[in-house]
């Protein structure tokens, strides 16, 4: 069977998140960071004459890096000039656990195509990364210990392509930095060659385990 060498190329553009956070949650800052890209060519795709074989994925080079940190609680300089910091960062992440699940969606993948994202059981960094009163309590708090969980037992999760409908990808307990995130694309012979790009949106919803 004679095969045709053509290649397709798609850029990652993850620059948009957003984070819902219920009232009893204090307000945060979700950071998503890196830029990936991954090709495949028609070769990989077809192995007999008419046969599609879109079970073939191709991983991205490199990771893009998640974090998510309670903001600073500032109140007015009575003197005029910044706000006064109240209460920093770690602060707030030390004194507030929380449970926060992560949702994935994209828009404008191109047809054909399907964008698998992954991570891994407790991937990323603790935030503050030293051991806490949470962490030594007895009993442990109903949320658990400060871990990620991945979904789908940390194996590839295909990413829905529209904007009506997320999944969640995983869910961590406390605050969390630096999770990498890759991603794999599965397309099939019907996809249109060349190069193509589109955006990947976070979610991130907090809650205090009880709803």
């Amino acid at each position: 069977m004679k095969k045709y060498s053509i290649l397709s190329v798609l850029l990652l553009n993850s620059l948009f998140s957003f984070a819902q956070i219920p009232e009893t949650v204090l307000p945060g800052t979700l950071d998503v960071t890196g830029l990936s890209s991954m090709s495949q060519t028609i070769d990989d795709l077809i192995q007999e004459a008419g046969e599609d074989d879109n079970t073939v994925g191709f991983e991205s080079d490199d990771y893009v890096t998640l974090s998510f940190v309670l903001d600073p609680i500032t109140t007015a300089n009575p003197l005029g000039g910044d706000d006064i910091i109240v209460s920093d960062s770690e602060t707030n992440c030390t004194a507030n656990i929380f449970l926060y699940k992560v949702y994935m969606h994209t828009i404008g993948a191109p047809q054909h195509v399907i964008i698998e994202a992954k991570t891994y059981d407790n991937s990323g960094f603790r935030y503050p990364i030293y051991e806490i009163g949470y962490d030594t309590a007895v009993p442990l708090g109903p949320l658990g210990e400060r871990d990620l969980r991945a979904e789908n037992g940390g194996a590839y999760i295909p990413i829905p392509n529209q904007a009506d409908i997320a999944i969640k990808v995983f869910e961590f307990v406390g605050c969390r930095q630096d999770i990498p995130i890759q991603f794999r694309i599965k397309a099939s012979s019907f996809a249109i060659s060349g190069n193509s790009s589109f955006t990947i949106y976070y979610t991130i919803v907090g809650s205090n385990g009880i709803i």
